[in-house]
């Protein structure tokens, strides 16, 4: 859906210019192309570490792709919880050790493939449990550990979008630097045809073009897109957070699974009886 909206923004501009008789080859210009964005990537290699350098790309892409987090997650990662909470109330804690040693052979996991697939969710999950089958911390220890965790992974998160910020704030700012070479050329012609010298101030125009659209088109919209992903991820975790808390506490795997479901936003969580479905599916199972 927001590559539609992507989609949209060039339809909308190329067809106004079009429909304007506007001549779209002039907007074609690599060696503008290569001035704006040469800078750009210039300027991205400067403020990124090299790990961060290697993810920006792929971080932007999966925030356009479309959000990991969903009512469908969660109905997974709740039953998940519930089937882990139903397990310690009937054999222990100490029978959680060999699921979460080998989530990806446990016979428990196995039956989450998107929860597998998120390995970041997947360790938080397990490494939480390993302490409690450990029995290293109190349920009030283990939820301001896991409040840190969370913290410091929003934190990192949110660097790949501000690098990806400050980059769409400079493209006006490139632009211009491209128009301004496009001038010192165009009074370099100033003795030419008024054709020559129209053709040479179009083409300095298109740089500054070519610079807001992609700000305001383009990078600023996949900014907020990974703002909001960010807060989803944020959103989820914290759920899982407070379910495993309140598995921690003793409570009965209903009252984990209600709690965590409750903190996710309205519309990632999954409806109240569709949950208990599944985890009376999975108490018969």
């Amino acid at each position: 859906m927001r590559f539609l909206g992507i989609l949209v923004v060039i339809g909308a501009v190329m067809g106004g210019f079009a429909a304007e008789k506007g001549p779209i080859p002039i907007l074609i210009q690599p060696i503008e192309v290569l001035i704006i964005f040469g800078a750009a990537g210039g300027a991205v290699v400067t403020m990124c570490l090299p790990h961060q350098l290697k993810a920006l790309g792929g971080k932007a892409f999966k925030a356009l792709s479309g959000s990991r987090y969903s009512p469908a997650y969660a109905k997974e990662v709740l039953t998940c919880l519930f089937q882990l909470a139903l397990l310690v109330k009937k054999e222990g804690v100490i029978a959680l050790e060999g699921h979460i040693a080998e989530p990806g052979t446990s016979t428990i996991f196995s039956n989450y493939p998107k929860l597998l697939k998120d390995e970041h969710m997947l360790h938080f999950v397990t490494d939480a449990l390993r302490l409690q089958v450990d029995g290293a911390v109190t349920p009030e220890e283990l939820e301001q550990m896991l409040d840190r965790e969370l913290s410091c992974h929003e934190k990192e998160e949110d660097a790949f979008a501000h690098v990806l910020a400050l980059v769409a704030d400079s493209l006006p700012g490139l632009g211009i630097v491209a128009a301004v070479l496009g001038v010192i050329i165009t009074m370099m012609h100033i003795d030419g045809t008024p054709e020559e010298i129209g053709h040479h101030v179009a083409v300095a125009l298109v740089g500054t073009f070519l610079g807001i659209l992609a700000s305001y088109g383009f990078l600023q919209p996949t900014v907020v897109a990974m703002h909001q992903e960010i807060k989803d991820g944020e959103n989820f975790f914290s759920a899982v957070k407070n379910g495993i808390v309140s598995f921690a506490e003793g409570k009965a795997p209903v009252v984990v699974v209600e709690t965590a479901r409750r903190t996710l936003f309205s519309y990632n969580r999954p409806g109240r009886e569709e949950v208990e479905e599944a985890c009376k599916a999975m108490r018969a199972a």
